[in-house]
């Protein structure tokens, strides 16, 4: 990244520590010293903190200002950015693309009852789990939506007491889209829970470039959930039998009120896990846990909206609990991070800017730990120019 307008990176005492990757010099230690001076709006203690932030968001946040490139395996790529890319480009964009899928051709996968115990959810539904997701949707060859003990093989966590731990990883992709009474709404419902898998490229100087993100819905961590009925072999008599199992799951519904453009509203708060093996510091995997909270009709309402030519709103409203680790030997540090606000993203092709026409503009709204980031971003022929307006005036570019 080169700042063309601002001031040299500082330590974050209260949001992200001495980000690494690789020593001094390593991965992670990408910001140019340039810098003269930008003009605050805070006073200078909150100017101090403001710039704090700003320059640990830079470092692990590149996605906050469209300048992500998942297949640029030279661009580091921090935990707000794994956060972000799994919501985005995994239950979020397979919950929409679901929906392409003609369902009379599928009448094999229709349940009259989803829920067959439930009490408080009456609705038929359409079931598509595994690695046959692969065959109702394009671009997603390289994904593994059935995680096995096999898939896992030759990774270890850091402790046993690490949650969740690698057997809880392995299961399908399961996504359901349901019927309803009122024709307005039918179909419209679609959720998502289990685990996946899916590539990412990052080098860090070393041999390997091809990297994988395993991802879990957490239902420890996730407000919403769904509880169905799987059959399982009994331990003691060896009889197939019936079991309810709870997941945590993201449920996203079109609300087709909406004038403007396609309105998708997560209907509850759902948590992820993300284990990332990338970092060759250490013999272990890394996990990234983020929630995303939502509540329709309320506030922190977390909504995705196309409009008219292309135009998309992401709209976080609150996110917490974004926290990990990211083990470094020279200097000694572990990295521990956590980071809690609001992201808003607004413009075209919002989720891969970095690879958007030139002259594309994408505009930003966010609040990280209490700090107001707010700006615009212009894609230059792969090159990212962002202005901000808060927390004070600054330029720079990816």
């Amino acid at each position: 990244m080169k700042l063309t307008h601002g001031v040299c990176g500082i330590t974050l005492a209260a949001f992200l520590t001495a980000c690494g990757g690789g020593g001094s010099d390593g991965y992670y230690n990408q910001n140019s010293d340039s810098g003269s001076t930008t003009t605050p709006t805070t006073p200078s203690t909150d100017q101090e903190l403001a710039t704090s932030v700003l320059n640990s968001v830079k470092q692990e946040g590149k996605y906050l200002f469209g300048a992500y490139d998942i297949n640029n395996e030279k661009l580091s790529k921090g935990y707000i950015d794994h956060a972000l890319d799994t919501f985005a480009q995994g239950p979020l964009k397979l919950t929409l693309d679901i929906r392409k899928v003609d369902l009379a051709k599928y009448s094999d996968h229709y349940r009259e009852k989803c829920f067959i115990k439930s009490t408080t959810d009456y609705r038929a539904c359409y079931v598509f789990k595994g690695e046959e997701i692969k065959t109702l949707l394009t671009g997603y060859s390289d994904w593994d939506f059935d995680i096995t003990a096999d898939d896992l093989k030759n990774i270890k966590l850091a402790s046993d007491n690490i949650s969740p731990n690698l057997e809880d990883y392995q299961s399908n992709t399961r996504i359901y889209i349901f019927q309803n009474e009122n024709n307005d709404k039918n179909f419209q419902d679609v959720t998502i829970t289990g685990a996946f898998a899916y590539p990412f490229q990052q080098s860090w100087g070393l041999e390997q470039t091809k990297q994988k993100r395993f991802v879990l819905i957490n239902s420890t961590t996730s407000d919403y959930k769904i509880t169905t009925t799987t059959v399982v072999q009994d331990p003691e008599t060896g009889q197939p039998t019936e079991k309810e199992v709870t997941t945590g799951a993201m449920s996203v519904y079109k609300d087709n009120t909406s004038i403007d453009g396609d309105l998708y509203v997560v209907q509850g708060g759902s948590g992820f896990n993300v284990l990332i093996n990338d970092n060759p510091n250490v013999p272990f995997a890394e996990p990234i846990s983020f929630v995303v909270n939502s509540t329709p009709g309320n506030t922190n309402n977390a909504t995705y909206k196309v409009k008219s030519g292309n135009q998309q709103i992401l709209s976080l409203p609150s996110i917490t609990s974004l926290e990990g680790s990211r083990v470094e030997n020279e200097p000694s540090t572990t990295n521990a991070q956590k980071f809690n606000g609001s992201i808003y993203l607004e413009g075209q092709n919002i989720f891969t800017f970095k690879q958007s026409l030139n002259g594309t503009t994408l505009n930003f709204k966010h609040v990280i730990n209490g700090i107001s980031i707010e700006g615009q971003s212009i894609n230059q022929n792969g090159t990212v120019s962002t202005t901000l307006k808060t927390p004070f005036m600054q330029k720079f570019t990816f």
